[in-house]
This record gives structure tokens, sequence and C-alpha cells, in this order.
């Protein structure tokens, strides 16, 4: 057996919302944290994980991937080689949508803030990290904002940055934090306007976070650089009014990639499949004869070691939830799994 370690409440046990104003520190056992030997599994359809490349497993991890969100489920964490799926592990943290993921490159850890509790749909602010093997629940002073949050881990100074979303009353925020594995820190409550399903990804070729569009009342267009403790906005024509969509940076080929989403309020009906490129300044189309269908909030992320941009799932315009898995190598898309 493996040991989960947790501090704070026993939330792997009555799966409810607790206080941390008086933290207590204890050992639980679990099922294991990591399957005896790989498990090929597909994922499940699910729209709005999260996609992060894992150095030391040398896979793409899929995270916070949800199908049925009235279904009460644990933290599942499934790895893409570039020819299959595996269940990595599993037995958690409670399951959650909308919340952030990323991987702390300087302490090789798994970083997992805030989201919807599944099934019950709380705004929850725990702060999770994995090892590889155990699911840690730190005792620290949350982010305001719990629900619609995106995360990226910052190579220049070495934190992860937490930025806009909903408190637990559904009060709009444009605040941006920084975790540094010990305690959360306000950075800023200035910059872009607050928004969800937006895309939030670090440039660290120019060491910057790059922000562009979401839903803020209405879709926007905006496109922003986080650096040196501001942000900055950046004045292109581009993809143009955009929600719902994957994004990601492409180290490779220094360049910003955007695919498919939302262009109006009315979500489901104004889906695209365009993709989209930011590279040497400006936005260009990219004008292809196969790709991935409309969607929205597909999980998109990029493999350095295999050059490739990696998508998975995300939802059509039946409201359906996808489970197909695409590439993009540089020079066009090609369809991996779940392909009609």
């Amino acid at each position: 057996m493996r040991k989960i370690l947790i501090a704070g409440c026993l939330l792997m046990l009555v799966g409810a919302g607790c206080s941390l104003s008086a933290p207590i520190s204890f050992t639980l056992t679990a099922e294991p944290t990591v399957p005896a030997g790989p498990i090929l599994e597909d994922p499940p359809p699910c729209w709005g994980a999260d996609l992060i490349y894992h150095p030391q497993l040398q896979q793409m991890l899929l995270i916070n991937c949800v199908n049925n969100p009235l279904e009460k489920t644990f933290l599942t964490i499934w790895g893409w080689d570039g020819t299959n799926w595996q269940r990595i592990t599993e037995g958690g943290p409670p399951g959650r949508m909308l919340g952030a993921a990323v991987y702390d490159t300087k302490r090789n850890v798994l970083v997992l803030y805030g989201g919807r509790r599944v099934p019950n749909g709380r705004c929850n602010t725990e702060t999770w990290e994995w090892d590889g093997e155990v699911w840690t629940l730190k005792e620290a002073a949350p982010p305001t904002a719990c629900d619609h949050v995106r995360m990226v881990y910052d190579q220049a100074t070495g934190e992860s940055i937490l930025f806009s979303g909903l408190d637990a009353t559904e009060r709009r925020l444009n605040e941006t934090w920084a975790w540094n594995g010990e305690e959360w820190k306000l950075l800023s409550a200035e910059g872009p306007k607050s928004r969800g399903h937006f895309g939030l990804v670090y440039d660290p070729v120019h060491e910057q976070t790059l922000m562009y569009g979401g839903y803020a009342n209405i879709v926007t267009d905006d496109f922003w650089a986080w650096k040196d403790g501001n942000w900055q906005e950046i004045h292109r024509p581009g993809p143009g009014r955009r929600s719902h969509f994957g994004m990601t940076y492409d180290t490779g080929a220094d360049a910003l990639f955007l695919f498919g989403g939302a262009t109006q309020t009315s979500t489901f009906t104004s889906l695209t499949n365009q993709t989209w490129i930011w590279s040497n300044g400006n936005w260009r189309e990219l004008r292809l004869t196969v790709a991935p269908s409309e969607r929205g909030k597909p999980a998109m992320g990029y493999d350095p070691v295999r050059k490739r941009i990696v998508s998975y799932g995300g939802f059509d315009a039946n409201r359906e939830d996808l489970a197909d898995t695409w590439e993009w190598d540089g020079q066009g898309w090609s369809c991996l799994t779940g392909c009609d």
C-alpha cells in the first residue's frame, strides 16, 4: 500500500468542505496511487482538462478529465507516450473541473489548485502536489479565486503563476498570484479584466506568460503578456473574439499555438476548428485540409522531446464530450486515437 499525505481535514473520507483554521497533519493509507505496471486505458470523453508534459515520466499527462460531473470520482491521471494512453494514477484528490494544474520543473512536482468539486459543484481552494507517487494537500492560505482559474509555471522565477477566475460566491476577480511551494503571494490586482475560458501559457524563450481571449460577459479578443511583475497588452490583429479554445507554446518553433474555440457568446453554435500561430510578433492562420473537428475546450500541451503538440477531447456543437487524440508535428494534424 502506498500513502497519501493529507494536512488539514479528512477530505478523502468525507468529501465535504472543511476549515483549515486549525490544521492537523496526519497520514492516510489508500489504494496504490501508481498501478502495478502499465494499464493501457483510454481516458473518458471530457472537456476542459489539462495536458501537461512530465519530464521524469516522459509522457503527456491528462489531468482534471471528468466525464460525468454528477458522479462522485477521485482524480485520475492518464499518460500519453505518443502511441498509447495508460492510467498512471488513481485514488488521488477528489475529482474537479475548471481548476488549474502545472508541472514545477524546479521541485519536480505536479501542482493542482482549485476547481469545482465533483459532484457537489463546490468551489474549493485546495492546493495539492504530486511527486510521482504521493499526493500531498498543502497547508497554505489560498488565492481568492478558485473557479475558472488558469496556471502556468514560470521558469524564470521558479514559481507557478495563477490568474483570474471566480471566488466561492462567483465574484469575478482579476488577481495574479504566485505559488512557490510553501505559500501563495498576491502579485497584482491590475491588468486584464476577470474572465473564464481563456488561454494562458508560458513562453520560455522570451520568459513571459501570454494570455489570450476568454469570456467576460462577452467573448474577448485581447492579448496580454505578464513579465517582470506587470501585465502589458499586445495590440496585433489575430484570431478575433475567442473563448473555450486550446492553447499551448511550441518551444521548438518558438510559437504560440491556438486551436478551436467559440467566437460568440452562443458558444455551441459558434465553434470553429481554425488553427492560429503567433510568432515573430504577428498572428497568422494556417489554412489546412485536415484538422480536428469544430470544438470547444480541448486539452492541449506540447511534448518537447517528440516535438509534438497534443490535443485531447473537448465538446462539439451537440454538447457531446469528445475522446479523440490529435497531434500537430509542425506541418499538419494527425488523428491517433478515437478517429471516426
